[in-house]
């Protein structure tokens, strides 16, 4: 009767691979890529949601803004990777009419880049003044003010919330859908950048990303539909395979991971 069940674990375990086998691909110590079938939620190789999850005490972010040798006008995600020698990039959050301009409070390492505060309630915050402060972590803008943040860290990005900590979905149900980029934290303090090539409200994305094995705590919007963007730059990845790496509109403002400690 034993072997009766030790074999029918066995099937099952190779029958089921999503959610089972292979949930992560390790790319660098401290840096995974794992791929979802959000309709699914479970693991595919194939599937249209991409995370890239990095481990906060090895892996940095690192927030780009245009130059004015630009031309005001940006990059797309991959150029700026190859300029930026990073590894990754994704949107750093939603732009104004000029096309350059955040939306809502930018700092970055330590430098205001734009000072106005609107109402949106998530505030992205990495670089701490005290080391002795978590790396990376995304507040709650109802529970701890900006002047708080902007005090501890010296890169702070605000956009719009999507998930509250700890693991509440903010969103109610509406018929708008759209693919999304997102950066959101984990119960570990880890950082993932997210990105979804199918199109989903963000009440649907909140519950997908939700319940999908990521332990998300916290998570904000950086952009969606054809403006959203994901480049990874890694020689275990062929990026042009992946969703969201296909040719986009140019980024201006992005946020980029790079080694913390490189050798």
């Amino acid at each position: 009767m034993r072997n009766f069940w030790t074999g029918l674990v066995l099937i099952l375990l190779l029958a089921w691979p999503c959610s089972v086998l292979a949930q992560w691909v390790t790319l660098d110590d401290g840096l995974e890529l794992g791929r979802f079938d959000s309709g699914m939620r479970t693991a595919n190789s194939t599937g249209d949601l991409v995370v890239l999850r990095m481990d906060t005490e090895q892996w940095g972010l690192r927030a780009f803004v245009p130059e004015e040798s630009d031309g005001y006008k940006g990059r797309s995600a991959k150029r700026w990777c190859e300029l930026g020698n990073l590894t990754a990039a994704i949107n750093a959050g939603m732009y104004q009419a000029d096309k350059v301009t955040h939306v809502g409070y930018l700092k970055i390492d330590g430098k205001v880049v734009n000072s106005f505060r609107n109402d949106y309630l998530s505030a992205a915050a990495f670089g701490p003044i005290d080391p002795a402060e978590p790396y990376f972590r995304i507040f709650d803008l109802d529970e701890t003010t900006m002047g708080e943040i902007s005090a501890r860290y010296r890169t702070v990005i605000q956009n719009l919330r999507l998930v509250k900590r700890a693991g509440e979905n903010r969103w109610q149900q509406a018929s708008d859908g759209w693919q999304e980029a997102a950066l959101a934290e984990d119960y570990n303090g880890r950082a993932l950048l997210i990105y979804c090539d199918r199109r989903w409200s963000m009440h649907e994305f909140n519950e997908i990303i939700l319940s999908l094995p990521l332990g998300l705590v916290a998570a904000q919007h950086l952009e969606g539909r054809m403006q959203a963007s994901l480049w990874i730059n890694h020689p275990k990845v062929d990026a042009s395979g992946l969703p969201g790496s296909n040719a986009r509109p140019t980024v201006p403002n992005i946020l980029g991971v790079t080694k913390r400690h490189p050798h």
